[in-house]
């Protein structure tokens, strides 16, 4: 009886700081490397946690094997973004969030090769329209200036500040990520 009593306040507990308000604050600088500060402030700042990742190559997490090259992470990415039911899995996802997290301020500059004036200029006319739209939408100033005749390169930060709270947006999250398109995705990009 006693183990029951504890678990169901342990339950409660949970369930009451999932209930709470989230405020994020997001901090990137790319210079060569990803240096990341992530701040999550709980209960009106009162608890907050700091996670940083700096981008040593020795901290770094690999993204992709060594042996491939980047016309095959080009060519994966292409890939995943043509799976059938994943454009309808982000609308619903977007939707499922759209009444549930506040973007308060989003910041950022970069300058940005891809190594290829071809794969540049693609992603310059995809990302520069949809800054456009979160510079109207939100209270953002963000700034993406394509670097064509250089080698890879994505220099720049990012600085955002986001309100949520965990527990309206976890159905949205779990029944995104266990779509049988997003592990579709998965699979092809891991």
């Amino acid at each position: 009886m006693t183990l029951i009593v504890i678990g169901l306040i342990i339950l409660a507990v949970i369930i009451f700081l999932l209930a709470l308000p989230l405020e994020i604050e997001l901090f990137a600088l790319f210079h060569g490397r990803a240096d990341l500060t992530v701040r999550l402030k709980l209960m009106y700042g009162l608890i907050s946690w700091q996670l940083v990742q700096d981008g040593n190559p020795s901290s770094e997490p690999t993204i992709r094997p060594k042996d491939k090259d980047d016309f095959t992470v080009f060519s994966n990415i292409y890939e995943a973004v043509q799976t059938r039911g994943i454009w309808e899995q982000i609308q619903l996802l977007l939707k499922g969030l759209s009444g549930h997290v506040k973007i308060r301020h989003i910041e950022s500059d970069f300058k940005l090769s891809l190594g290829d004036d071809y794969y540049t200029g693609m992603l310059a006319g995809l990302v520069i329209p949809l800054a456009l739209l979160l510079n109207q939408r939100f209270s953002a100033d963000i700034r993406m200036v394509p670097v064509f005749e250089e080698d890879l390169v994505m220099e720049g930060y990012l600085k955002s500040n986001i309100g949520v709270r965990p527990v309206e947006v976890i159905i949205p999250c779990l029944a995104f990520l266990c779509s049988p398109s997003v592990q579709q995705v998965r699979k092809i990009l891991f």
